[in-house]
């Protein structure tokens, strides 16, 4: 999964940033070289940004697939098991514990490993 990428701009100090596949700063380097030449969007520069300087944040898109995926799933397992939970007997509470933890596990699994993602990246 593609991660975006950030340094500072060192004449107006403002973030610039590109999309990469690279898992690491040490595939980064063996892809693009010591050196990206990125231009700032908010002062128009053109600068030779050194691959140690670049940091990675969280996705914001992997954090809203998970809270998707957690907000419409609940809904989906609870009305497509409904009948199932109250036919179950005693077992009703930990079916809708059920339903409610297997979306909220996919979240967590998919919010871990995105801060994983970034923390390799930051370390490298």
């Amino acid at each position: 999964m593609g991660m975006k990428i950030y340094t500072k701009c060192p004449y107006c100090k403002a973030e610039i940033s590109f999309w990469s596949w690279s898992k690491d700063k040490v595939e980064l380097k063996m892809t693009q070289s010591d050196k990206i030449v990125l231009t700032c969007k908010k002062c128009h520069k053109i600068n030779n940004c050194i691959v140690d300087d670049f940091r990675a944040k969280e996705s914001k898109i992997a954090i809203l697939v998970g809270v998707i995926v957690f907000a419409i799933g609940t809904p989906v397992l609870l009305v497509t098991l409904w009948d199932y939970i109250w036919l179950t007997g005693y077992y009703r509470v930990l079916a809708l514990l059920t339903i409610i933890l297997i979306p909220s596990t996919i979240y967590g699994i998919i919010n871990k490993n995105d801060q994983r993602r970034v923390k390799l990246f930051n370390q490298s």
